[in-house]
């Protein structure tokens, strides 16, 4: 077997691309390796006139793990049949692009890799964009949403069986994303939901967010939910 050809890496990290797969490249002197989201590598080769994909699973090969097989060979009679298995693959993996966190978090601002055009593709009607910590941040408010929202920081039903645990209904519908690492495919944001109506003492709950492709799955997510609430 033998390395697969400069135009052919390059086609496959253009599909990566252009299909937004959570695909890393690792290249070494004699291997072209993909890391997927579960961190199983997947790696390249020619043989004769056939491609041959190998997936290598790295918990398999553990000492405490024997008789486990770690390498799987696959035969493809074209690159094209080898990106549509790369496709299926991640798109069949279980995936958490979104996390809650405190609203007291300390968030590290990546100012080396900051993009001053981070937001550009993100932004439709209703968004805002704001300035603020060395940074551009975007806010976005509909007073057409009516969310009733269950806010983590009403926690009397904790303390007394008499208190049950009830959303608040907003009069509007409110949030802010604010980017932390604006580092090409390793994107990051911390995203701010309004969960309750004051305007002094606001309360918010926090998501830290990982990719492009994660935050506009959250923002789809999130108007999707809000569909009941709209007037």
């Amino acid at each position: 077997m033998v390395e697969i050809n400069k135009s052919d890496k390059q086609r496959i990290e253009k599909f990566i691309d252009d299909n937004q797969l959570d695909y890393e490249v690792s290249e070494s002197l004699s291997k072209f390796g993909l890391i997927s989201y579960d961190k199983t590598i997947f790696y390249l080769y020619k043989y004769n006139e056939s491609y041959v994909l190998v997936k290598y699973n790295p918990e398999k090969d553990k000492i405490d793990n024997p008789g486990s097989i770690a390498y799987e060979y696959f035969s493809f009679q074209n690159l094209s049949q080898i990106l549509e298995q790369l496709s299926f693959y991640d798109n069949n993996l279980h995936k958490t692009y979104w996390s809650p966190t405190l609203n007291s978090v300390e968030v590290d601002f990546d100012k080396e890799n900051y993009d001053k055009d981070w937001y550009v593709d993100i932004i439709s009607d209703g968004y805002q964009v704001s300035e603020g910590n060395g940074y551009d941040y975007i806010t976005y408010t509909n007073d057409n949403y009516k969310p009733e929202i269950i806010s983590p920081f009403n926690t009397l039903h904790e303390v007394s069986t008499i208190n049950n645990k009830v959303a608040t209904k907003l009069d509007k519908l409110y949030f802010e994303i604010h980017p932390i690492s604006c580092k090409t495919k390793n994107e990051s944001y911390f995203f701010k939901l309004s969960a309750n109506n004051e305007d002094v003492l606001k309360e918010y709950i926090n998501y830290v967010v990982v990719k492009k492709k994660g935050l506009k799955i959250l923002l789809q997510s999130l108007f999707k939910e809000m569909d009941p609430f709209k007037i």
